[in-house]
C-alpha cells in the first residue's frame, strides 16, 4: 500500500506536478506556472538539483507504518497494542495521554501492510497494485503533470496468492488524490492530482490519513474513490423507467404508423402504378375507372390515442427530419450556416476538451496561440452570435408576415406559450436523463463518480426551465452551464414585441426602440468590461462569465440586428437587386469585418501586443454586434438573390436535415465530448491532427445522438402541440 501512495506521491510531489485541472481557467494559469518551474531551474539549480536527489532517497516504502510506530514509542506504548486500541468498530482512536489520534481503520492498515510485505516478496497482486499507480512522465516543464496510472489494471487486482501463509480478502480500488503543496515550493507548484490504487477496505478518510502522515511536503485536500460497479439510485432507476416508457410508445406509435396510415398509401401507390401500366393497353375510358378503384381504398382515420401515437412514430419523424423539401418562402442559406455554426461551435468546445486530458498543454498552447489561423478557435465563441443573429432575423420576419395576414392581431399569450412549448420539455428530458443516467454510464480515473452536475442539479434545475440561469453567479446552482445560450435567447424573445410592434406600425418608432435596446447593450457591457478591465475577447472572456459572457445586456447586440435584418426582408419581400460591383464592394467590407473581428486580436493573444483597457472595452462592447452585421448582411444578400455561389453552397440540400438538428446538437455536444474526456484513462499529446480525429467523431457522434432525441423528444412535442392545439400541418 504505502508502496503506490507514498513511494508514487512522494516521487511525484518532488519532481514537480499540478492539479488535474476542472476549470479552464486553471489550465490557462499552468502556463504561467510553467514559466515560473522554467525560471526555478535558470535561476536556483542548486534548489532544483536537492529536489531532483530528494526522489532517489525514497526508497523506504514502509513510510507510513514507520511514522505510525515511532509515534507509539515516543508515547510509551508498543505498536502492537497502538493499532490495537480501538474504541469503536471502524477508527482507532485514543486519549490526550497517549499517541495522537489514528483516523485509519484496522482493516484498511492490516491489508495496507499485507501491500507491503506482497511487494517485498514479489506477490503478483502487491506488484500489479504498485504497477498500477500513476508515476511521473518526461515533458514535466511541459505540461505533462497528469499521472493517471492504470485504471482497468488496478480494479483487476484479486488476493488471490497468500503473504505469509496468510490469504488476504480484498481488491483493487482506483482512487484520485488531489494534493495542496506546502512550504515555499507553493508559489511554483499549485496543486497535485495522481490516481492511485488501493485496497478497497480503505475509505476515502482511510487515503487521506495515510497520505497525510506520510510526508510534510504536501496534503491531501480531497480524495475521490471510484465506483465502477456503482448501483442505480432511486432518481435513476425511475429516469430509465420514464425512458423505457418512451421507448414503448415510440414503437407503438410506428407500428402503428406503418399498419394502419403507411401500409393503405403503399397498397394505393402499387395499384395506381399497376393501373397506369395496365391502361397503356387499354382503351382510354378504362383508365377512369381504374384509377378510381385505387383512390377509392379506405384510409384509416386515427382518433385522439391513434394521433398521440402517431406523434411518436419513428417511420413518420425521422422522414420529416431527413426531408429536404422546403416551401418557397424559405430562407434556404440559414440551413448551412446553422449547420456551419453548430460545427463550429463543436470545434471551439473540442480544442477546449482536448486541452483538459493534454499532456503537453504549457508547450502546446502556446506554439497555437502564435498561428494567425489558431485565431478561429480563440475567438469561436462569435459562433453562438451567429444564432442570435439568425432567431432574431426568423422572428422578426415571420412575426411580421403573420401580423400583416392578421390586420396586427395576434394572441401574445398563444405566442410566448408555443415557443416556451417547442423548446422547454424536450430541454428538461434531455437534462433529466443526462443528470440522473450519465453517472452509471462510464467509468475511468478522470470519470466524476456522481457525474458534471453539481448535486445533481437539485439546487439548479428550477433556473433551468425558468429560463434565467445565465443570471445565477453561484456554480452549485448551475445546470448544464452551455445553456445559457437557451436563457438569453428566451430573454430575448419575451421581449421582442417591445420592438416588433413599434417596427410594424411605424419604422420610425420601431428603429428609434430597437436604438435605444442597442445603446443599453453597449453601454452597459463597455461599462462593465471597463470597470474590471476584462481583456477582449478570446479565452479571456471565459473568465469573466459572470460579469460579461452569459449576460443578456452583453450579447443583446447581434439579435438586434437579426431583427432589423428579419424586418427588411419583410418588407422588400425579398427582392432587391443591386449592382453588381456594389455586391462586390459589400461583401468585401463584411467580409474584411468578419476577418478582423476574428484575427485582429492575434497580437494580444499571443502577447506581443497588449491592448489598452478602453480598447479592450471597446471591442467589447461592439463585436458580436459587428459580427451579427456581417452574418445579416450574408443571409440578406443570398435571400434577395445577390449571394451568388455562396448562396449555392449555403443552400445545399444536404444541409436541410442537419439543420434541423442544430437544437438538439447544441444541447447534447457537450455531453458527448465530456463522454469522451472523462472516460479516458491516457492523456493526449495535443497536436492537430490529433484534435481533427476528436473533431470529426464528436461531429459524427453529436448529430447521430441528435437525430435519436430529436425522434424520441423533440418531434413528439410538436406533434403533441399539433393535437392539443388542433395546429393544421402547414401545405407544402
Amino acid at each position: 500500500m504505502q508502496s503506490s501512495i507514498i513511494y508514487i506521491l512522494l516521487l511525484i510531489a518532488n519532481v514537480l506536478c499540478l492539479e488535474n485541472e476542472n476549470d479552464y481557467n486553471d489550465m490557462f494559469n499552468e502556463i504561467n506556472y510553467s514559466k515560473l518551474r522554467v525560471n526555478l531551474i535558470k535561476n536556483r539549480p542548486d534548489e532544483f538539483v536537492n529536489i531532483v536527489k530528494s526522489v532517489g532517497t525514497i526508497s523506504d516504502i514502509n513510510n507510513v507504518l514507520r511514522k505510525i510506530k515511532t509515534d507509539s514509542i515516543k508515547h510509551g506504548q508498543s505498536y502492537n497494542s497502538y493499532i490495537s486500541s480501538e474504541k469503536n468498530n471502524d477508527l482507532l482512536e485514543v486519549t490526550s495521554e497517549s499517541p495522537p489520534t489514528v483516523q485509519i481503520s484496522e482493516v484498511c492498515l492490516n491489508h495496507s501492510a499485507a501491500v507491503d510485505e506482497g511487494y517485498e516478496q514479489q506477490v503478483p497482486w502487491a506488484l500489479s497494485i504498485i504497477d498500477a499507480a500513476g508515476k511521473p512522465s518526461s515533458n514535466i516543464l511541459g505540461g505533462s503533470t497528469k499521472w493517471l496510472g492504470a485504471y482497468d489494471e488496478c480494479l483487476a487486482v484479486t488476493t488471490a496468492q497468500p503473504v505469509n501463509g496468510i490469504t488476504y480478502n480484498f481488491k483493487g480500488q482506483y482512487c484520485t488524490a488531489s494534493l495542496s503543496i506546502t512550504g515555499d515550493m507553493a508559489k511554483y507548484i499549485r496543486r497535485i492530482t495522481v490516481g492511485i490504487c488501493v485496497p478497497n477496505s480503505c475509505n476515502e478518510a482511510d487515503v487521506k490519513y495515510l497520505i497525510n502522515t506520510a510526508n510534510n511536503t504536501f496534503k491531501a485536500s480531497s480524495i475521490e474513490c471510484q465506483e465502477p460497479d456503482k448501483p442505480l439510485d432511486d432518481r435513476a432507476i425511475i429516469v430509465l423507467v420514464v425512458v423505457c416508457l418512451f421507448i414503448a410508445v415510440m414503437v407503438l406509435g410506428t407500428l402503428y404508423d406503418i399498419v394502419f396510415i403507411q401500409r393503405p398509401k403503399w397498397e394505393t401507390e402499387d395499384q395506381m402504378a399497376s393501373s397506369e401500366y395496365e391502361v397503356k393497353y387499354s382503351k382510354k375510358g378504362e383508365k377512369a375507372s381504374l384509377l378510381d378503384n385505387a383512390d377509392s381504398k379506405i384510409v384509416h382515420e386515427p382518433g385522439l390515442i391513434g394521433k398521440i401515437l402517431l406523434s411518436f412514430s419513428v417511420y413518420t419523424n425521422g422522414a420529416s427530419i431527413l426531408r429536404t423539401e422546403q416551401s418557397k418562402d424559405t430562407i434556404t442559406c440559414i440551413n448551412g450556416i446553422r449547420f456551419i455554426s453548430m460545427t463550429w461551435v463543436c470545434l471551439g468546445h473540442g480544442y477546449l476538451s482536448s486541452f483538459s486530458i493534454a499532456d503537453n498543454i504549457a508547450t502546446a498552447l502556446p506554439k497555437y496561440k502564435e498561428r494567425i489561423s489558431f485565431s478561429i478557435i480563440t475567438n469561436s465563441f462569435v459562433s453562438v452570435d451567429s444564432f442570435f443573429t439568425l432567431s432574431g432575423l426568423l422572428l422578426t420576419y415571420l412575426v411580421m408576415k403573420n401580423l400583416k395576414k392578421t390586420e396586427g392581431k395576434i394572441n401574445w399569450g398563444m405566442f410566448y406559450f408555443h415557443r416556451f412549448w417547442r423548446l422547454t420539455p424536450p430541454y428538461m428530458l434531455i437534462l433529466m436523463v443526462y443528470v440522473s443516467l450519465f453517472p452509471y454510464i462510464g467509468s475511468g480515473p478522470l470519470w466524476e463518480k456522481d457525474g458534471p452536475e453539481p448535486n445533481y442539479c437539485k439546487d439548479a434545475w428550477y433556473y433551468n426551465i425558468l429560463y434565467i440561469n445565465n443570471l445565477v453567479d453561484d456554480p452549485k446552482k448551475q445546470c448544464m452551464v452551455w445553456t445559457w445560450y437557451l436563457a438569453n435567447d428566451m430573454q430575448f424573445f419575451i421581449l421582442s414585441p417591445l420592438i416588433l410592434l413599434p417596427l410594424f406600425y411605424s419604422h420610425l418608432a420601431g428603429v428609434g426602440v430597437l436604438l435605444v435596446f442597442l445603446l443599453g447593450t453597449w453601454i452597459s457591457t463597455g461599462v462593465v468590461s471597463s470597470y474590471y478591465e476584462i481583456p477582449a475577447g478570446g479565452f479571456a472572456q471565459t473568465e469573466h462569465r459572470s460579469k460579461i459572457y452569459d449576460r443578456p445586456y452583453a450579447r443583446m447586440g447581434p439579435y438586434l440586428v437579426g431583427m432589423y435584418t428579419g424586418y427588411l426582408l419583410y418588407k422588400t419581400g425579398c427582392k432587391w437587386r443591386v449592382n453588381k460591383w456594389l455586391n462586390l464592394i459589400l461583401w468585401a467590407v463584411f467580409a474584411a469585418l468578419a476577418c478582423l473581428i476574428l484575427y485582429g486580436l492575434h497580437g494580444d493573444d499571443n502577447g506581443s501586443v497588449t491592448l489598452s483597457n478602453e480598447v479592450a472595452a471597446l471591442y467589447n462592447t461592439v463585436h458580436r454586434t459587428i459580427w451579427g452585421v456581417c452574418i445579416s448582411w450574408v443571409i440578406f444578400s443570398c435571400a434577395t438573390g445577390n449571394g451568388g455561389f455562396i448562396n449555392t453552397i449555403l443552400s445545399w440540400k444536404a444541409f436541410v436535415p442537419l439543420s434541423r438538428l442544430t437544437y438538439m446538437a447544441y444541447m447534447t455536444h457537450m455531453i458527448v465530448q465530456s463522454y469522451f474526456r472523462l472516460t479516458k484513462q491516457r492523456l493526449v499529446f495535443l497536436n492537430d491532427m490529433e484534435t481533427i480525429y476528436e473533431f470529426l467523431g464528436h461531429i459524427c457522434l453529436t448529430f447521430a445522438v441528435s437525430f435519436v432525441l430529436s425522434l424520441a423528444f423533440e418531434l413528439p412535442m410538436m406533434g403533441l402541440e399539433k393535437i392539443i392545439f388542433k395546429r393544421e400541418p402547414r401545405k407544402r
